[in-house]
């Protein structure tokens, strides 16, 4: 089993994705969200399950993406641990953010 990193950023990301579901419904909201983070603790245990974000973009074939509702949660696996870049909506242009 390996650890879960997660960037900074995605806690930010996920306050502005709660924010912005909770325009029509903060019990939705509250529930996209925490399917998000239950989907992340699962890559602990199946941290290939997301699918290669190389095969979406033209990007470093060592990132890829879980999808949950109509979110990508990208992250990449290092020797011990899950790392967690960022979560984006489907619809955003992928290949115009920075995975680094």
């Amino acid at each position: 089993m390996k650890t879960l990193k997660i960037n900074p950023q995605v806690y930010d990301d996920l306050a502005d994705i709660k924010s912005y579901i909770s325009e029509d419904s903060a019990e939705q909201a509250a529930k996209v969200v925490n399917a998000i983070l239950a989907d992340m603790e699962k890559l602990c245990d199946f941290p290939d399950m997301g699918a290669r974000l190389c095969n979406k973009v033209h990007i470093d074939a060592k990132y890829r993406y879980l999808i949950t509702y109509s979110y990508a949660t990208v992250y990449y696996v290092d020797e011990d641990a899950v790392c967690v870049t960022t979560v984006l909506h489907l619809e955003r242009d992928f290949s115009a953010i920075s995975f680094k």
